[in-house]
């Protein structure tokens, strides 16, 4: 277990809850705010049209910096760079809490998003530093677990704190403040140190950068987040209105219903080291898309939206199984001193994959049906498998 196997199991158990922990807040970018976005119409004045800004500069934000924050992780070690975007993180959620107007507030979402975006990561950074083998594989699937738990509770927690306040998801953003303080304490520089000169340090770094990006397994897996996270974001932006028109469900029953798949997903997650000892990781990575595309083309043929939850449950499933997998395969494919840019890239694929899927997908809505999306949605999944499984298996 790398450089902890003289730590004490007790110290071991703080730091890794230390380092799950700061996975949690990365998922908080969105979760927690998205509920309470029309509480901020009539503080700010602003339009429906325009609220969305608040996660729109959010991800942007997210989408431009996390290869710096990559190069800064391998460059200048992993603590600075996580205890930076958890201080960014805090430090601006708050500040958010308090803004005059819009436009400030819009300011401080960007600041706050360059933090939040790297805190996923640098976790995911760190664990692979720590860890190796099995016992890496069953740290990302917790990890993975967490996350999946998180962006289900999240949203409920938000709507819950938004409908006393506007400002009060916001302030749940302040305990960042505290993780940055534990993060500081406990948790120790897992980058082995050098002396070189800083310009041939860079030098080098940029020569077996471009080098390892040609690499076709790099790619795979980079693929491999933007079309997981354009399904996961599928899923949740149309579910809750497919539930509501055309089944009659409640909002919250709508909403409900996607944390039905997070559920699922999280327990085979958080079981990824005992699925390894039957699948490897390519049979793994297809068996949870296979998965994904069954349960999305199903969903517009079910009788009633209750029966719905089947599709959710193997959309879960498939999550819990495939989800791990990739995460792990993020770190273990990149040479360990491009660890931190690799995994920065495969985060900012993710972040491409979420905002692709609400715009392309409400285009194909609007022109034709809900049919047409879930079908697209499957089509997509099931060409990406294909791709993978010949093209990319073929060495």
């Amino acid at each position: 277990m790398g450089k902890f196997k003289s730590a004490n199991n007790q110290w071991l158990t703080i730091r890794f809850l230390i380092i799950i922990s700061m996975g949690a807040f990365g998922v908080m970018g969105g979760a927690i705010v998205a509920p309470g976005l029309p509480s901020l119409l009539e503080p700010f004045e602003v339009s429906e049209d325009v609220v969305g800004l608040v996660l729109g500069v959010y991800t942007f934000a997210a989408a431009i910096t996390l290869p710096l924050t990559g190069l800064l992780m391998d460059l200048l070690g992993r603590k600075v760079v996580g205890v930076s975007c958890l201080l960014l993180d805090g430090f601006f959620g708050l500040l958010c809490a308090f803004a005059p107007s819009f436009g400030v507030l819009l300011v401080f979402r960007f600041f706050q998003g360059i933090g939040i975006a790297g805190l996923i990561p640098v976790a995911m950074t760190i664990i692979s530093d720590w860890y190796s083998g099995a016992a890496r594989l069953k740290a990302i699937g917790i990890l993975s677990a967490l996350i999946s738990v998180s962006a289900v509770v999240l949203p409920l927690l938000g709507g819950l704190l938004a409908f006393r306040s506007w400002q009060y998801p916001f302030l749940v953003y302040g305990f960042s403040l505290l993780v940055a303080f534990f993060f500081i304490s406990f948790v120790e520089e897992t980058k082995p140190q050098d002396d070189q000169d800083t310009k041939l340090k860079l030098r080098e770094y940029f020569n077996s950068f471009k080098q390892t990006i040609k690499i076709k397994e790099i790619w795979e897996v980079f693929i491999h987040s933007l079309v997981l996270y354009f399904l996961v974001y599928a899923i949740a932006t149309f579910i809750p209105i497919f539930m509501v028109t055309v089944h009659g469900l409640s909002e919250l029953l709508g909403g409900l219903a996607l944390a039905v798949q997070g559920f699922f997903a999280a327990i085979f997650a958080a079981q990824a080291d005992k699925v390894n000892r039957y699948f490897n990781w390519r049979q793994k990575t297809s068996l949870g898309f296979l998965l994904i595309a069954l349960a999305i083309f199903l969903i517009p043929y079910w009788g009633s939206g209750y029966r719905v939850l089947i599709s959710l449950t193997l959309f879960g499933v498939g999550m819990g199984v495939a989800q791990p997998a990739i995460y792990n395969r993020a770190t273990v494919v990149p040479p360990e001193e491009l660890t931190g840019s690799v995994v920065a890239i495969f985060n900012t694929m993710k972040f491409i994959g979420m905002t692709l899927a609400p715009v392309t997908l409400r285009f194909i809505y609007n022109l034709y049906s809900f049919k047409a999306v879930f079908w697209l949605s499957a089509a997509i999944t099931l060409l990406w498998l294909i791709v993978f499984s010949f093209y990319f298996a073929r060495d």
